[in-house]
């Protein structure tokens, strides 16, 4: 994926770091708290299976403590027989009715064999230890669980005994036999359906020895737990009925448990890898990742094109930027299809040709600037001999008076002198600075001095002038003597466009909605301004008329900037043309 500019690839980049964020923040999320919601419901499960297999365990206890007590006590109705005569019969009894017992031995009080079954067991039998017997001797014919050992075939054997009765009450001979733990507990601790793949069961003494292990289940085939014969520290030390974590031999992380069985000093134990809990969410893991990698790259997509449309608009306008400023000042932005996007565009253009029509205005203020000193220097270097040709034009007429062809030519010379003159003084009225007073007058007092400058021309051309005035006693800001002279002007241009018998019209008034503006208009009933006139008439040396100097109307928008008024022009719509000067505060 190419990123076109650097602002492109600062936005692409910025996007991508605000989707990916939360994206990942929310997939670590995920992922703790669902491997921490299965962790929880897996120890849930684990101490459940201990506690069901705790109660089977019990159950087989209190079985086997049954069928001892059964034996100790129940004569069967032999009250005929000898005492050794029902030892012997109980002890066939229990032989034959359980096969969970490798031996059983009847042995008399001074701990010498009566009889031992089966009778022809050829593996040596060991005889109860000291500690052994003396519980079963201290007990009075209570069930007591021996100490474990193994046989040559590798299987616990549990020493299980009670001391038998005679029917004077005393102990006449003792009952011990070996129970095959490994063939016993397989009904209840071989079971590892209840547990996950790699689950078993473990039965230990408080020393930490194992009593019976069940085999783990790993690909059909039965093996026998990474455990050997002794239970790991970590898991013997480890609190009852919480769930904890440890190592096995593989160094494999197991899950287990443990419940201590205090009246026969056993540990129950069981445990299974962390590794089948999250076997299946390690698979979802995987798709997890897939779908992950895809909302990336769809992320990345959507951020690319995103910041391409962000940035173009940025790029277009700094390409015309450059275009313009190597001189090219035509180039402008072109449309763009965002809304937003098009107003930047549009105020950037019209800026552009703001500025555009400012430095037009700058340099012909420059030129003319540069015009109007140049002007004043010679006007006042030709004034004084212009005064001289018109004193001697003057005495030449009077001279030359009586004579018709040449009296003719001296008064068309005396009107080109005078039209130099006014061109002259408008020159010069241009050239030099403008200085403004500006206070309080009223709409009067300005007509009062213009009516009386311009009355006799006006009565000279047959035209009527009408004065509206709509402001009566506002006052606003003007200066007076500039003012006069820029009204002056335009009345008299209107005076001089306007046909015999018609009427000017000047009047006075306030736009709605402003304070402190006043407008005095100068209607005509001429012909009016054509469009390229409209948008040259206020431009220096620009005129229509064959004697017009082409300043006039350039020195009365000049006085009216200086005001920090305005002049605008405008085709009346009954026909003629109007002139309105503005002034504001």
């Amino acid at each position: 994926m190419k990123i076109s500019s650097g602002l492109n690839k600062q936005i692409f980049l910025a996007m991508a770091v605000v989707g990916l964020l939360p994206l990942l923040v929310m997939a670590f999320q995920n992922h703790y708290f669902a491997r921490q919601t299965i962790e929880n419901v897996e120890k849930e499960h684990l101490a459940f299976a201990l506690r069901s297999r705790l109660l089977w365990l019990r159950t087989w206890v209190s079985h086997t403590r049954q069928d001892f007590y059964h034996l100790a006590f129940d004569d069967g109705g032999k009250k005929k027989l000898g005492d050794e005569e029902v030892f012997f019969a109980a002890t066939e009894k229990l032989f034959k009715g359980h096969i969970i017992y490798r031996s059983i031995s009847l042995y008399r009080p001074d701990w010498s064999l009566l009889v031992r079954y089966p009778q022809g067991l050829k593996e040596e039998v060991k005889r109860p230890s000291e500690k052994y017997r003396g519980k079963l001797q201290s007990l009075d014919g209570m069930f007591v669980l021996g100490d474990e050992y193994r046989n040559p075939g590798n299987e616990v054997l549990l020493p299980v005994g009670q001391a038998l009765l005679n029917r004077k009450g005393e102990v006449g001979a003792f009952l011990v036999a070996e129970a095959n733990l490994s063939r016993s507990l397989d009904r209840i601790l071989a079971d590892t359906s209840d547990l996950n793949e790699g689950g078993s069961y473990i039965l230990a003494s408080e020393e930490g020895k194992i009593l019976y292990q069940s085999p783990v289940k790993d690909q059909d085939q039965s093996v026998t737990p990474c455990l050997g014969n002794q239970v790991p520290p970590p898991v013997l030390s480890s609190p009852s009925w919480e769930v904890q974590k440890t190592f096995n031999c593989n160094d494999e992380e197991v899950f287990f448990i443990t419940a201590p069985i205090p009246e026969f000093k056993w540990l129950l134990i069981s445990q299974f890898p962390t590794g089948s809990v999250l076997q299946q969410f390690e698979k979802y893991i995987l798709y997890g990742l897939l779908t992950a990698f895809v909302t990336v790259i769809i992320l990345f997509v959507l951020a690319q094109n995103l910041s391409k449309r962000l940035a173009a608009p940025l790029d277009e306008l700094t390409r015309v930027a450059r275009q313009i400023s190597v001189g090219r000042n035509n180039e402008r932005l072109p449309p763009f299809k965002e809304e937003y996007v098009q107003e930047v565009g549009e105020a950037f253009n019209a800026m552009m040709d703001a500025l555009e029509k400012q430095q037009q205005s700058l340099i012909q203020s420059t030129t003319l600037s540069t015009v109007g000193k140049m002007s004043s220097s010679l006007v006042h270097e030709m004034r004084n001999p212009l005064s001289s040709i018109k004193i001697n034009l003057q005495a030449l007429a009077r001279k030359l008076k009586d004579d018709e062809d040449y009296k003719e030519m001296a008064a068309i010379s005396l009107i080109q002198v005078g039209r130099l003159e006014g061109m002259f003084e408008d020159l010069l009225q241009y050239s030099k600075p403008v200085d403004i007073h500006k206070k309080p007058i009223t709409f009067g007092e300005i007509m009062a001095e213009v009516l009386a400058a311009v009355k006799a021309e006006a009565d000279k051309e047959h035209i009527e002038l009408k004065v509206e005035d709509k402001l009566q006693d506002f006052l606003f800001q003007a200066d007076k003597e500039n003012s006069c002279r820029a009204l002056i002007n335009l009345v008299g241009n209107a005076i001089q466009w306007s046909d015999a018998g018609s009427t000017v019209t000047i009047s006075g008034r306030r736009p709605a909605g402003t304070e402190g503006t006043a407008i005095i208009k100068v209607s005509d009933k001429g012909p009016g301004l054509r469009p390229e006139q409209m948008e040259r008439v206020f431009q220096p040396f620009f005129t229509t008329r064959a004697l017009g100097t082409g300043l006039g109307l350039a020195n009365v928008k000049k006085v009216m900037d200086y005001q920090g008024g305005s002049v605008l022009a405008e085709n009346n719509p009954g026909g003629g043309a109007s002139f309105s000067l503005i002034f504001k505060d």
